[in-house]
C-alpha cells in the first residue's frame, strides 16, 4: 500500500476542480476488450498507476479540512447579501401554490367580508339606536 505523506494544499479546491486537475488520472470502471494487435500494457505499469492514485486521494483526503477551515476564515468577513436584494429574487420568481390553499386562502378572505360586514350593520344598527334615544342626529 502507500505510505503516508504530508501534503501541503496551495489553495482551497472544490470537488469539481479535483475532478477536473491534470494530475488526477482517471482508472476505467471496468477492463474493455482489447482489440487483437493493441499493446499490451504491464501489470507492474498499472499497478503504479493505481498506486499513485491512490497517494493523490490520501494527500487530497489529509488537505480537506485544513482547506475548509482556511476557506471557513477567509468567508468570515465577508458581507451577505441583503435583504431587498433576496426579498427581489423572491419577488421575481413567483411560487407556485397548491389548489388546496388557494380554496383556503379563498375562504377565508370571504370569512373576512362577511365578519367585516356583520360589524359595519352592527354599528350602523347600534348608531340608529343611539339616535332614536338621544335624538343627535337631525331629521
Amino acid at each position: 500500500m502507500a505510505s503516508n505523506k504530508r501534503c501541503k494544499g496551495s489553495r482551497p479546491r472544490t470537488a469539481q476542480d479535483l475532478a477536473r486537475s491534470p494530475d488526477i488520472e482517471h482508472i476505467p470502471a471496468a477492463r474493455k476488450a482489447r482489440p487483437a494487435r493493441a499493446p499490451i500494457v504491464p501489470i507492474a505499469d498499472e499497478a503504479e498507476a493505481v498506486r499513485r492514485r491512490i497517494e493523490h486521494l490520501e494527500c487530497v483526503i489529509t488537505t480537506a479540512p485544513a482547506e475548509h477551515l482556511a476557506r471557513r476564515i477567509a468567508m468570515r468577513d465577508i458581507v451577505p447579501p441583503s435583504e431587498e436584494h433576496v426579498s427581489r429574487n423572491r419577488q421575481t420568481k413567483p411560487r407556485r401554490r397548491p389548489m388546496q390553499a388557494v380554496a383556503e386562502a379563498r375562504h377565508r378572505s370571504y370569512g373576512l367580508l362577511v365578519q367585516n360586514l356583520a360589524l359595519a350593520l352592527a354599528i350602523v344598527g347600534l348608531a340608529g339606536w343611539l339616535n332614536q334615544r338621544f335624538h343627535f342626529l337631525p331629521h
